[in-house]
């Protein structure tokens, strides 16, 4: 059995380094990938929005490009039609009751992922080494993902 064998590293393009694992630039990227795959049941789920869905998934793309190079921020104007209107007070579990098949409940999950990326973008930009890859230009276009994402799951239970 070889000896001082430790856990392996993968290359980080962001950062030109050897990391961990368990980093958190890792995380941030398993969890866009998460919420890119709910992405991907959603297309399937709801034929409606299937562009909307790809162009989210588009624009995760070009996000995480836009990080990894350091090049400009991803266009977020298609967001801005999904998102006149009303914005919507509905609690989760109104949400839910009211379904009457998953698509809310996908949408709901989608959204919370989506969540989860957001938060873990700001601990990103808050680290020497990623800071200039987790700029506040490039955050913006993932609060509205994950406001469509909502309006959606709304509009969606009230069917």
């Amino acid at each position: 059995m070889p000896e001082n064998v430790g856990f392996p590293k993968f290359g980080c393009a962001i950062s030109n380094t050897e990391v961990e694992y368990d980093s958190e630039v890792e995380t941030f990227f398993t969890e866009l990938a998460s919420l890119e795959s709910d992405l991907g049941l959603l297309l399937i789920k709801d034929v409606e929005w299937k562009e909307n869905y790809k162009k989210f998934l588009g624009y995760l793309s070009d996000l995480e490009t836009s990080i990894i190079f350091k090049r400009g921020a991803p266009t977020v104007d298609f967001f801005k039609g999904l998102l006149e209107g009303e914005v919507p007070q509905d609690e989760v579990t109104d949400v839910l009751l009211r379904a009457r098949d998953e698509l809310p409940a996908t949408l709901i999950r989608a959204q919370a992922k989506a969540r989860d990326v957001m938060t873990l973008y700001v601990r990103m930009s808050k680290i020497p080494r990623f800071k200039e890859g987790f700029t506040v230009e490039r955050f913006g276009g993932l609060l509205y993902l994950r406001r469509a994402l909502i309006r959606r799951a709304v509009a969606k239970s009230k069917e």
